[in-house]
């Protein structure tokens, strides 16, 4: 794999506070303010263990991802758009900022949600099946954060890499 795709570019690729949040985006930013406004009992973060922090805010936003897009079962293009979407929202945020984890690889990455999200919807890329579930990429990575969880997905061939690989091309 080209590792160059991992490298941040620096903070200037980041997505500015302020300004418009993209339409796409608002069923995220409410549902990760819903999140923080009714965060997880103590006792239930405590019997879960990792069931908190940025990690917790990307399972259920690949999910409603999925959906959007029409499709039932997540790939790890979903994935993308979630740590993106997640991302973008915490960016125009500021109580949500901490929430990110993987800002400096996505920033790295020069991909924005509207883009990503454009070239799926419209079927314009072609991707191949995944060599694991979503599943077992969460799973794997399980309490070692969202940048973790980027890195696994663009060094794998998987539909999640074929996408940025597509949209830098």
């Amino acid at each position: 794999m080209d590792t160059t795709m991992l490298e941040p570019e620096g903070r200037e690729g980041a997505m500015p506070r302020g300004g418009g949040l993209d339409p796409l985006l608002r069923p995220t930013r409410e549902a990760m303010l819903a999140r923080r406004a009714n965060p997880a009992p103590r006792w239930k973060r405590v019997l879960r263990p990792g069931s908190s922090g940025p990690a917790a805010w990307i399972r259920p936003e690949v999910d409603a991802q999925a959906e959007r897009l029409g499709r039932r079962t997540p790939g790890t293009e979903h994935v993308l758009l979630a740590l993106l979407a997640v991302h973008e929202v915490a960016c125009h945020e500021p109580q949500l900022a901490q929430e990110g984890g993987a800002d400096e690889l996505l920033a790295g990455l020069g991909l924005d949600y509207a883009r990503a999200h454009a070239a799926l919807d419209s079927g314009g890329v072609t991707l191949p099946a995944d060599p694991r579930s979503v599943e077992a990429y969460l799973a794997d990575v399980a309490g070692q954060g969202t940048d973790r969880l980027l890195r696994a997905l663009l060094e794998e061939d998987t539909r999640a890499r074929r996408l940025v690989e597509a949209l830098r091309g």
